[in-house]
């Protein structure tokens, strides 16, 4: 694998070093023993004796013009006899032997603490079994990121293993993981994208127009995995708004499952928490006169979601807001609720401007979304539990739909019958009836059923008039927005039956100007 080690170093100085130190301009033949090679034990990080030190080289050579070069390599040797590890152990050897192996000839600095340039080639072993991922670098001194070659290996076979198929080996679904590297990198190719053309660097419009991809097959892609059960893959791409090379290191767990085709279905709604749970404590938001909204919306980054999430709180006669809106960032991976409980193998993922607080929004196998929401102080983890806000017939939801949280007053003041109504988030109402021969206010709370009709939803309540007599029906009819439309209420008064039948009617919402009746 033969590159141009110094392709970042100014030419004069790359030009003066290599003529310090007499270095050929073909690589020679294997360095003699009686350099300073030596073969180390592997340090905690690579794991076992199966792997040591091929080539082990700290020094800081002088050049003539008196340019200092820091060599700092360590490359690894897979300590087996089959064909594969010594075909693999020569693949390595070529990086020493064909930008390395001039230099260690040259004298050492008299100041090894100052250089001028570093070429540093290091490694990393992450094993699974008698399995190892070994992944090694190298970098030529330059601002540029570090190149990146790995190998899989199995010591018990003495095969050379692909990506895929160690992948396969670790239970691990390969489709998925490229599918959420993808999205992953592509995310941040487009990030850098639109930070180029906010700088016009690019011209507008040209967001979707880089790469799609910087591999063909997940086997041309090091490798390394961690003790937690992610994987992470080492990628190499030009970087638009830096005009640079730039290593990406997404992290996927290993579990990762593919996206449902239709999540942006699912997902992109609104929903309304049906339960918050603090400490361990459960509480039904509607209960304190509470609603927590969860907006999610499509954006334009390609793995990005944007989310809202706005509280409102019912204090007589207003309706307090507050909502603050991020950027999620999709990722491959479960997460388990309070209860144990674990989600589909997505999640959506918002920090805060500040980084401290983080939210972590995942879709349950009932279709429920649940968001974590952690912040910097202790205990203040907060799991909500949402439901879509459109659904209320599978939701069976028993509180008062937040856009009818108010007070009515009937646009006709002439007319007969209710002349308002109050509705809490609680699900208890009260209202005003006049009629002839009967007046007076009813209370009550829904019932939690509910009912589809062709001309919109309708909310049954149960109803008690001042002397705790109940009303033999009332319900009313909501449009599709959620505002009220019509009513209909029968109520006895002693032997006089009070009859309003279901028809359109208009409601102001006279919540912010009206006192309201407890």
């Amino acid at each position: 694998m033969k590159h141009k080690a110094f392709r970042w170093i100014p030419a004069v100085l790359l030009a003066a070093l290599l003529a310090g130190c007499g270095a050929k301009t073909a690589a020679s033949a294997r360095p003699a023993g009686s350099r300073e090679l030596k073969s180390t034990p592997p340090d905690s990080m690579h794991a076992t004796g199966m792997i040591t030190e091929q080539y082990t080289l700290e020094k800081v050579v002088q050049a003539e013009n008196g340019g200092k070069v820091r060599l700092n390599i360590h490359l690894p040797r897979l300590e087996s006899d089959s064909a594969d590890a010594a075909r693999i152990n020569a693949e390595i050897a070529q990086l020493y032997e064909y930008d390395v192996q001039e230099y260690a000839d040259c004298p050492a600095a008299a100041d090894p603490d100052s250089w001028d340039i570093c070429i540093e080639m290091n490694w990393n072993a992450s094993w699974y079994g008698d399995c190892v991922s070994l992944v090694v670098s190298s970098c030529y001194g330059g601002t540029d990121a570090p190149f990146h070659w790995g190998w899989c290996f199995d010591f018990d076979s003495g095969k050379q293993l692909t990506v895929t198929q160690m992948l396969q080996r670790m239970g691990a679904d390969p489709a998925a993981l490229e599918e959420a590297l993808y999205r992953d990198v592509k995310r941040r190719d487009e990030l850098d994208r639109q930070a180029a053309i906010e700088r016009g660097m690019l011209p507008p419009g040209s967001l979707k127009e880089g790469n799609t991809a910087w591999w063909t097959s997940l086997d041309e892609l090091p490798v390394s995995f961690d003790e937690a059960g992610n994987v992470t893959f080492l990628i190499r791409r030009f970087s638009a708004s830096g005009e640079e090379y730039v290593t990406d290191a997404p992290t996927i767990p290993l579990d990762a499952q593919p996206l449902p085709p239709d999540w942006e279905w699912q997902v992109l709604a609104e929903w309304m928490a049906v339960t918050a749970v603090t400490q361990g404590e459960s509480c039904v938001p509607a209960d304190r006169n509470e609603s927590f909204t969860l907006r999610l919306e499509k954006a334009e980054i390609t793995g990005t979601v944007t989310v809202s999430f706005i509280r409102e709180t019912y204090v007589s006669p207003q309706i307090q807001s507050a909502a603050e809106t991020r950027t999620g960032e999709l990722n491959a991976g479960a997460v388990t609720g309070w209860d144990g409980e674990k989600s589909q193998g997505w999640n959506l993922t918002c920090l805060s401007e500040d980084g401290r607080s983080r939210w972590t929004i995942s879709m349950m196998e009932d279709r429920s979304l649940r968001m974590q929401s952690t912040g910097p102080k202790k205990g203040s983890e907060v799991w909500y539990v949402f439901q879509r806000t459109e659904a209320w017939d599978d939701i069976g939801y028993t509180a008062i739909p937040r856009r009818l949280w108010g007070t009515y007053r009937a646009g006709d003041e002439a007319a007969k019958g209710i002349r308002w109504m109050t509705f809490l988030p609680d699900g208890s109402c009260c209202m005003s009836v006049e009629w002839d021969g009967w007046n007076g206010t009813l209370t009550g709370t829904a019932e939690g059923t509910q009912g589809r009709t062709e001309d919109g939803t309708e909310l049954y309540f149960t109803l008690t008039d001042q002397n705790g007599r109940p009303c033999e029906f009332w319900a009313i009819l909501l449009n599709d927005d959620g505002s009220p439309s019509g009513c209909s209420l029968k109520y006895r008064a002693g032997e006089v039956l009070f009859d309003r039948d279901t028809r359109p009617i208009y409601w102001k919402n006279d919540s912010p100007d009206l006192t309201l009746v407890p």
